[in-house]
C-alpha cells in the first residue's frame, strides 16, 4: 500500500530544513563564539524554513482539494462549482487549466445531450402508441400521453409505482401484461438504455386490436368486392330478362311474379351497393376546424329531424385537427343512433348528450344515450351486425374507420341509462 503523500512531503521538508538549520549552524557558530547564541539562530531559520513548508504544502493540498471537490462535481454533472486557477506557469497551472477546459467539455456535452434527450421525449409525447419508461427499481420514471389509452388516468397518477401495481410484470428481459384483458389487447416490445449512469427499460405498447381490426377489414372488403361483383353479374341478367318477359306474358299472375323477381333483384342490388361502401378507400383532408361550430350545426340538424329529443351540448375544446366533412357525418350518425335508441326504450328517454373536452393530448367527444345500452356490445362493431329491423350493420364500422383514419379512436360501451360512445381525437 503505497505512503501518505502529504506526509512523506512533510517528512522529506521536515527532514531537509533540519539539515540546512544544521548546516546554517555551522556557519553562524564562526561568527558566534557563543553556543548558544548559535543554537538560537539555528532554531530561528529552523522555524521559518518549517513555516514556509506548511505554507506551500497548504498551497498544494489545496489545488488538489480544489481539484478533488470540482471531479466530484463533475461526477455528479453539477456544472455550477467550478475552479478558478492560481498559478500562470507550471504544470500545476497547466493541470488547472485542464481541468476548467474538461469541465467546460463536459458541460457543453451534458448541454448537447439534455437537448437530444428534450427532442426524444417531445417525440416520444407525439407517438399515438403508450410508452412507459421504468427505472432499476421496477418503477414508472415516464411515460407519454398515450398511457391514458391503457390505464385511462394521466400517467402523473402513477409515477413511483411499481410495475406490478400497473400489472406489468418482468421475466428476464421480456415484459408482460398480468390482466388477461391487457395481455390479450396489447402486444409489448422493449429496450434498454442508461442515463447518468442508471438503467432504463422502455416499453413500447402496440394495441393489437387495430391490427387486426384493419387485416378484419381488409378480409371484408376482398369478401364484399368478390361478393359484389359476382352478385351484379348474376342479378343484371336476370333482372333485365324479367324486365323484357313482363310484355310477353298474358296473366296478372306470371305479371306479378316477374315485377317482383324484378324488384328484389333491384332492392339486392341496392342492398349490395351500400355493402361495397366498405371497399372503398377513404380520402381524409385534415384542416384546423372550430369544433364548438361544428357540434352545433350538427346537432341543429338532428334537432330538426328528432324533435321530440333534447340535445345538451357541453364543448370546451377550442379547435380541433380534423376533416369537417367527414366528422361531421360521423356525428351525425352517432347522434342519430342515440336518438332512435332513445325512441325504443321503454320509457322513452328523451335526452342525448354530447360533450367535447381535452384529455391529456387529445380531445375527446363523447356521445351518451338514455336508450337502455347496446343489447350485445360484444358485436357492436361487427360489420353488418344489427339489432334494427331495417339496419345494415355497416355504420359504426364505418364512422371507426373514419376515426382511426384521422389517427384517433373510437370506442363504445353500456352506460348507467344508455350507451356511450366516445371519439379521442389527436389535438
Amino acid at each position: 500500500m503505497s505512503a501518505n503523500f502529504e506526509r512523506v512531503l512533510a517528512l522529506y521538508l521536515l527532514l531537509l530544513n533540519g539539515l540546512v538549520s544544521g548546516l546554517s549552524s555551522f556557519v553562524v557558530k564562526e561568527w558566534l563564539f557563543a553556543s548558544w547564541a548559535t543554537i538560537l539562530v539555528a532554531l530561528i531559520i529552523f522555524v521559518c524554513l518549517q513555516a514556509l513548508s506548511n505554507l506551500y504544502l497548504g498551497r498544494l493540498s489545496g489545488v488538489f482539494k480544489r481539484a478533488s471537490i470540482q471531479l466530484e462535481a463533475l461526477q455528479q454533472a453539477d456544472f455550477t462549482y467550478q475552479i478558478k486557477p492560481h498559478y500562470r506557469s507550471g504544470e500545476v497551472a497547466k493541470f488547472e487549466r485542464e481541468l476548467v477546459a474538461l469541465s467546460d467539455e463536459l458541460h457543453s456535452q451534458k448541454a448537447r445531450y439534455n437537448s437530444h434527450i428534450y427532442v426524444i421525449y417531445q417525440l416520444i409525447d407525439k407517438l399515438p402508441c403508450p410508452i412507459l419508461v421504468f427505472d432499476e427499481d421496477n418503477k414508472l420514471s415516464y411515460a407519454n400521453p398515450a398511457f391514458e389509452a391503457i390505464y385511462h388516468r394521466p400517467w402523473q397518477l402513477d409515477k413511483g409505482r411499481d410495475a406490478e401495481v400497473l400489472e406489468l410484470a418482468r421475466d428476464n428481459e421480456r415484459w408482460q401484461f398480468l390482466n388477461r384483458k391487457l395481455h390479450t389487447s396489447w402486444t409489448l416490445s422493449s429496450s434498454e438504455f442508461y442515463e447518468q449512469g442508471k438503467r432504463y427499460s422502455l416499453l413500447i405498447a402496440t394495441d393489437i386490436r387495430k391490427v387486426l381490426r384493419h387485416q378484419e377489414l381488409t378480409a371484408w372488403q376482398n369478401l364484399i368486392r368478390v361478393i359484389s361483383h359476382e352478385i351484379n353479374n348474376t342479378l343484371t341478367p336476370v333482372s333485365s330478362l324479367a324486365q323484357s318477359l313482363q310484355s310477353k306474358v298474358v296473366l296478372p299472375r306470371d305479371q306479378h311474379a316477374l315485377s317482383v323477381i324484378e324488384q328484389r333483384c333491384h332492392h339486392l342490388q341496392q342492398f349490395v351497393g351500400r355493402f361495397s361502401e366498405l371497399s372503398k378507400p377513404l380520402e381524409v383532408h385534415p384542416k384546423q376546424v372550430v369544433l364548438k361550430d361544428l357540434l352545433m350545426s350538427v346537432n341543429a340538424l338532428i334537432a330538426q329531424i328528432y324533435q321530440d329529443q333534447t340535445l345538451l351540448l357541453d364543448c370546451t375544446v377550442r379547435v380541433c385537427q380534423c376533416d369537417p366533412q367527414l366528422l361531421e357525418q360521423v356525428l351525425i350518425n352517432l347522434l342519430s343512433n342515440a336518438a332512435e335508441a332513445n325512441a325504443k326504450q321503454s320509457p322513452q328517454g328523451k335526452t342525448v348528450s354530447i360533450k367535447a373536452g381535452y384529455q391529456a393530448s387529445h380531445v375527446v367527444i363523447t356521445i351518451t344515450d338514455q336508450g337502455g345500452g347496446f343489447a350485445n356490445i360484444e358485436n357492436a362493431m361487427t360489420p353488418f351486425y344489427t339489432t334494427k329491423s331495417t339496419g345494415q350493420g355497416i355504420g359504426l364500422t364505418l364512422s371507426r374507420r373514419v376515426i382511426e383514419q384521422h389517427e384517433g379512436s373510437l370506442t363504445v360501451s353500456n352506460g348507467l341509462h344508455g350507451a356511450e360512445v366516445k371519439i379521442s381525437l389527436p389535438s
